[in-house]
């Protein structure tokens, strides 16, 4: 909820920056905690930067991409957090080892060190264009595209011009439109656009991924494996995760982003219910083919989860929202996303401990329910500008792309006055 108003008066940039800031300051606290009231104000100061940043990129992302390669480039926002469970589970393996008291404190040294480096790369990257013609920055909008978007193909920056016509025009229109919470959910276009945001995550969260990553060396200690091959198998799980990111990236421009979701709810609901059978039967035995395939189900799980869900609900979520609600969407999407994972990932120790593999039904009957909700609701935004996809949810489409790429055209082809 912090980043919206940032990031609409100070820029997606300052907004990232200020939740880099808050990452190092919460990094250092936790590292040089004295006691538990200490560390635990130390993570909620940790929560409030992660969240803005998390938020935030994807919009960022999504405003500075062409839309061919959107569903690639935004994409990557979700190569990176599974890229970040590696580093997560590969420090914990390397920790483990480790006998002295300051043990504990290591993964938050290396928190803030990662947080000095992502502050230090954000003077490098561009600001977003739409954002700078949302505050009447236009030239600086149309160089920052142009450097963003100049091909060789297109070395005259054709497309980037268009762009910036076709932005400028749906600015101008936006920008006395009303904003804030109230106004998306009294407007019906709008009201869609929450409602698809909202549903995303509850389906995504439903499958139980946050719960399986968060708890997958305890879900591998109730079949039998010792501490060291729980924390290296963790490591390997996030390995499959991130190579299902990649598949995902590939896929989104050329599949669609409804119809990865789709195939990804319904197949993690699928791959769920078996491994609850497995669970049923085979946890607490010795049994080791059942167990294998336990294991084995694990990974495939997050292998399928991240190939077609995992980026895909990061791009839908951030582009579906017009500009001058943008950042205010991506509160909506996320505020989802942390709060469906807190109400899976709460209960699960209290639920794995009385109704053992029965709770993972309830990551089979949900996902199963909204999936199928998803697939006649959500308008398909493959290959559409940020612009052109305000149509697709009732709302008017001031210019669309391929009349500003006409008169670009015409324009530069005309002969010069000089």
């Amino acid at each position: 909820m912090v980043q919206a108003p940032l990031s609409n008066k100070f820029g997606r940039r300052l907004a990232n920056a200020a939740g880099g800031i808050i990452l190092t300051i919460s990094g250092a606290i936790q590292a040089g905690s004295v006691n538990a009231g200490m560390f635990i104000a130390g993570r909620v100061i940790c929560g409030v930067g992660s969240g803005m940043i998390f938020a935030n990129t994807p919009v960022y992302m999504s405003e500075v991409s062409p839309p061919h390669t959107r569903g690639l480039l935004v994409g990557l926002h979700g190569v990176g957090v599974v890229t970040a469970y590696i580093l997560a589970a590969v420090c914990a393996l390397a920790f483990s080892f480790v006998e002295n008291a300051i043990q504990w404190r290591l993964i938050f040294i290396v928190l803030t060190a990662i947080s000095v480096i992502y502050l230090s790369t954000l003077y490098f990257i561009p600001e977003s264009p739409r954002w700078l013609m949302e505050v009447n920055r236009n030239a600086e909008a149309e160089r920052m595209l142009e450097y963003l978007h100049r091909t060789k193909r297109d070395p005259r920056a054709t497309f980037a011009h268009a762009e910036a016509q076709q932005i400028k025009a749906q600015v101008e229109i936006e920008r006395n439109s009303p904003s804030g919470f109230i106004y998306i959910f009294r407007t019906p276009s709008h009201r869609k656009r929450a409602f698809c945001s909202i549903l995303l995550w509850v389906m995504g969260q439903a499958t139980g991924i946050t719960t399986i990553d968060n708890l997958i060396p305890t879900l591998l200690g109730a079949l039998g494996f010792g501490t060291t091959m729980q924390l290296g198998l963790g490591v390997v799980w996030a390995v499959c995760a991130v190579i299902g990111c990649g598949f995902n990236v590939l896929l989104l421009d050329r599949v669609g982003r409804v119809r990865l979701l789709v195939a990804g709810g319904f197949g993690c609901a699928a791959i769920i219910g078996t491994m609850a059978a497995l669970q049923k039967y085979y946890a607490n035995t010795t049994f080791m083919p059942g167990i294998n395939a336990a294991v084995a189900l694990y990974f495939i799980f997050g292998t399928f989860f991240t190939s077609t869900i995992e980026c895909t609900a990061y791009v839908y979520g951030s582009e579906i929202w017009p500009t001058h609600l943008r950042s205010e969407g991506a509160t909506i999407v996320y505020a989802s996303f942390f709060a469906n994972a807190v109400a899976y990932a709460a209960p699960v120790s209290v639920a794995l401990e009385n109704i053992g593999w029965k709770f993972f039904m309830v990551f089979v009957a949900v996902p199963t329910v909204v999936t199928a909700f998803i697939a006649f609701y959500f308008p398909e935004t493959m290959g559409l500008s940020l612009e052109e996809i305000n149509s697709k949810f009732g709302d008017r489409v001031e210019m669309d792309l391929q009349d500003a790429l006409g008169i670009n055209t015409r324009s530069s082809s005309e002969p010069s006055n000089v």
